[in-house]
């Protein structure tokens, strides 16, 4: 089941989206000046840097990730940018998003790769004195609009954080939480359904089939990682977001979600944030990266590692800098 995450004036679902012409809004509010002018007191405009035909004796890693046709656009982000309070932490990205996809994010720690993560499923609402500016669509609709409600939303863009973080429940109550609340089933063994196929897809059933209700803190790092992505897909979200999910997992655990990131990528819409250049080789079929709150080139992987346009991608992801 499809959660409309579009509300009418009068509260009911599925409501014409805003008019996209209209001033960004954020939790339901305009935002404090977003028709004014960008302050642009630090938007110094980087030096543009000749195309790279030689990486100098440094060889980036290599691209094995499974070459798949790119899907249509799923998610179009224009001009973003976004303020915490009167600092300025990303500058007017404009970025296309393909469906069916995994879309990996480089760049160095503070280069605004989360920041822009958080834009896709409306988490800097939550922050207080963030802003954002611009517009970013989800199939054609705005979801910074005043009809948009996040709550709905962020089902239909689920996100799995850097540190695992399952609920203080059981394993089945971690992964029957999402459609219990938004009302997706109507019988304990639908429920059950649900719960067993989620597990499945995240690649975790087999390992816990005989104690779903055995606290699921009590997993490995590996084990909850996969619990919390089950939780995610289990209200049958369209894009999954990934912020360094096996920074905190060791070489085994990784590889299983890699998998799992391979495997899911068939259904949904997978962006993940990385600090490993390997791990964007492996499973990533797009590329962008970000430098001091910019995007700077973006483009298929194999593209980016083999020949990126901008020194500084090359010198990045060749361990120059970072």
């Amino acid at each position: 089941m499809k959660l409309p995450f579009f509300r009418s004036p009068d509260g009911r679902e599925g409501g014409t989206p805003a008019d996209p012409t209209e001033a960004p809004r954020m939790g339901g509010q305009v935002l404090p000046g977003a028709d004014a002018p960008l302050d642009r007191r630090d938007e110094t405009v980087l030096p543009t840097e000749p195309a790279v035909s030689d990486a100098q004796g440094e060889v980036p890693p290599t691209v094995t990730a499974p070459a798949v046709p790119v899907g249509p656009t799923k998610i179009a982000a224009r001009d973003i940018s976004v303020f915490y309070g009167d600092k300025q932490a990303l500058y007017d990205v404009s970025l296309d998003i393909p469906d069916k996809t995994v879309t990996s994010f480089i760049g160095p720690s503070g280069c605004g790769k989360s920041t822009f993560l958080r834009c896709m499923n409306r988490m800097n609402d939550t922050i207080q004195g963030a802003r954002v500016t611009g517009q970013i669509l989800m199939d054609g609709d705005d979801i910074n609009a005043r009809s948009v409600d996040p709550v709905l939303l962020r089902a239909q863009v689920g996100m799995v954080f850097q540190k695992p973080n399952p609920f203080p429940k059981t394993i089945y109550e971690n992964v029957a939480y999402g459609p219990r609340i938004h009302g997706l089933t109507s019988s304990k063994s639908e429920m059950d359904g649900i719960v067993e196929v989620s597990l499945k897809r995240a690649g975790l059933w087999d390992e816990v089939a005989d104690r779903l209700h055995s606290a699921g803190t009590g997993l490995s790092g590996g084990q909850q990682q996969r619990l919390v992505i089950a939780r995610a897909i289990a209200v049958n979200p369209e894009v999954i977001l990934m912020d360094e999910p096996c920074s905190a997992l060791d070489p085994i655990a990784t590889a299983k979600i890699e998998e799992l990131i391979d495997e899911l990528r068939e259904q949904y819409c997978i962006v993940i944030v990385t600090h490993s250049m390997a791990q964007a080789a492996r499973v990533s079929q797009r590329t962008a990266f970000f430098h001091l709150g910019r995007l700077v080139e973006h483009g298929d992987t194999e593209e980016i590692f083999t020949n990126p346009r901008e020194r500084r991608t090359l010198d990045y992801i060749t361990g120059r800098f970072g």
